[in-house]
């Protein structure tokens, strides 16, 4: 990988990693003020840019994925695109009801996009899964950095159960309690430790144009 592209890769997954965070930590803090609108506005435009950042990041990992079969690269590209995709969908149409005002647009309410966001981020989790899979399997990155993506991947991945709860708004957590839980824990993966595995990729990348020859191995080849 030539060093303007492995610093733009590196400076991407570092953004989307600190991006995300930031929108969870206004949405969290719209709950202890009077008029939360103000912070839910910000929560949904700052999501919505990492929707937007998420299909890049995922082009470019495709292109450093080395597998054994043709079919196996399109699938994991194809399911972190599909992810993404529904997160967008779902942090557009969040923001959209943030900034008129709750539950406005009856098709999606409020409660029903954080739900088509989370089962987003489980298809992308999918991706995130396989993808360090291989990794692994080729010694693309460095050992601890795949099983961290293995880890968040499969917790993210979880909340496909969830999906559910995107064509029945407002599943009560008593009557569906697996669709309730698949969302939670899905939660924790794409808020918490996907963040995490963005920064420490980014700063792999960032490393190693800067000649640490530790992790020049880290920085799989564009083909």
């Amino acid at each position: 990988m030539n060093n303007s592209l492995s610093r733009f890769s590196g400076l991407l997954a570092i953004t989307l990693g600190i991006d995300i965070p930031i929108g969870i930590v206004f949405y969290e803090l719209s709950f202890r003020v009077y008029n939360r609108t103000p912070l839910l506005i910000i929560s949904g435009f700052l999501i919505f840019i990492a929707a937007f950042l998420n299909p890049m990041l995922v082009w470019i990992l495709q292109r450093s994925i080395d597998t054994q079969s043709f079919g196996l690269k399109q699938f994991i590209f194809l399911t972190g695109i599909f992810g993404s995709l529904i997160v967008l969908i779902g942090s557009g149409f969040d923001l959209l009801n943030t900034t008129v005002g709750y539950n406005l647009i009856i098709w999606f309410p409020l409660s029903q996009t954080q739900s088509i966001i989370a089962v987003g981020y489980a298809f992308i989790g999918l991706w995130l899964l396989l993808l360090n899979v291989q990794a692994r399997l080729h010694d693309a990155w460095p050992p601890q950095l795949a099983w961290l993506g293995t880890i968040a991947g499969t917790i993210m991945a979880i909340a496909l159960l969830a999906i559910p709860k995107v064509f029945i708004p407002y599943v009560s957590l008593y009557h569906e309690l697996v669709p309730e839980l698949g969302e939670l824990v899905g939660d924790l993966g794409w808020r918490l430790i996907f963040p995490a595995w963005n920064i420490w990729l980014g700063f792999v990348y960032l490393k190693g144009i800067y000649g640490d020859k530790n992790l020049q191995r880290a920085i799989p080849p564009i083909r």
